[in-house]
């Protein structure tokens, strides 16, 4: 009798491990479909929206749907580097600037009468290892008849890459500013970047180096100085439309320090039109006789991608 019951223990255990497992349950195709699309845009926010739906009128698959998620922007992000590193080992030299013009202008009547406009340009290329940037600026203002601002600026800057993180800079810039203090000011720079954070909604840099600098002051005395410079440039896109940025550098020599602010909220509008509010502060430690330290100027532009 017990070899009976042993040998009918054996049967039921050899069909019991013989019946086919249960299959996962399977994520319905056009759910399926809608994260992978939402994954290959690489827009991690709508994939998040979309994968947040997903779940909540799909319970009982949340892992399933997760790991679709994951296995497709992985492939999405993968496929863009790729292209972009073609894309890239390819262009001539002319080929890939993207820019943005900035454009304002203000006018009051009253007990003064004031008229203010500001003109702005950015150009950037980047390639597998290099990364160019030109800007200019035009800042001028009259109140009843007196030139009150009158800024001027021209730069452009080289980085080299060694990696996603780490490059080596080299910039040029040309000011002109009378109510600082000077008539024409030449910055030449070299030194080394690091990318602290780079991710698809923010980004920051971090550079120092040295300096030399040239100046013409507006009292017809003239310096060369040797400095040293840092600076950071931080972008933070809140959301799809609207994007905070702050661009800061402080150039130190011997008894002469500069400090430079500029601090920006940008909103898209239309298209590849924007408006951008931005507050900046300019410090000059030793401005000739009779000027102020510190500049203060507060703009608000329309802003032009292209």
């Amino acid at each position: 009798m017990k070899a009976l019951h042993q040998a009918s223990a054996a049967i039921l255990l050899l069909g019991l491990t013989a019946l086919p497992q249960v299959a996962h349950a399977e994520i319905p195709g056009p759910v399926e479909a809608m994260i992978k699309s939402a994954a290959a845009t690489g827009d991690q926010a709508q994939l998040k929206a979309v994968v947040k739906a997903a779940k909540a009128t799909n319970p009982g698959i949340e892992d399933e749907i997760d790991a679709l998620a994951k296995t497709e922007l992985a492939a999405a992000q993968t496929k863009a580097a790729d292209e972009r590193q073609a894309r890239l080992s390819h262009q001539g030299y002319f080929d890939g600037w993207d820019g943005e013009g900035e454009f304002g202008f203000g006018m009051s009547r009253g007990n003064t009468h004031e008229t203010s406009g500001t003109l702005g340009l950015k150009l950037e290329k980047e390639s597998l290892r290099f990364r160019h940037t030109v800007t200019a600026l035009a800042d001028y203002g009259r109140t009843d008849g007196t030139t009150t601002r009158e800024k001027f600026n021209a730069a452009y800057a080289l980085d080299y890459k060694f990696n996603d993180r780490i490059y080596a800079y080299g910039s040029g810039m040309w000011e002109r500013d009378k109510f600082a203090g000077y008539s024409r000011r030449f910055t030449e720079s070299l030194g080394i970047g690091y990318t602290a954070i780079a991710m698809p909604t923010m980004s920051l840099d971090l550079e120092a180096g040295p300096s030399l600098r040239q100046i013409n002051y507006i009292d017809n005395t003239h310096d060369n100085q040797l400095a040293a410079r840092a600076s950071l440039s931080y972008q933070w896109k809140i959301t799809s439309t609207l994007t905070f940025s702050e661009d800061a550098s402080a150039l130190m020599a011997s008894g002469d320090t500069t400090l430079i602010s500029t601090t920006a909220l940008t909103s898209k509008l239309l298209g590849a039109l924007s408006a951008r509010l931005s507050f900046n502060i300019q410090n000059e430690s030793n401005p000739p006789l009779g000027l102020k330290n510190t500049d203060y100027s507060t703009r608000l532009t329309a802003v032009y991608d292209f």
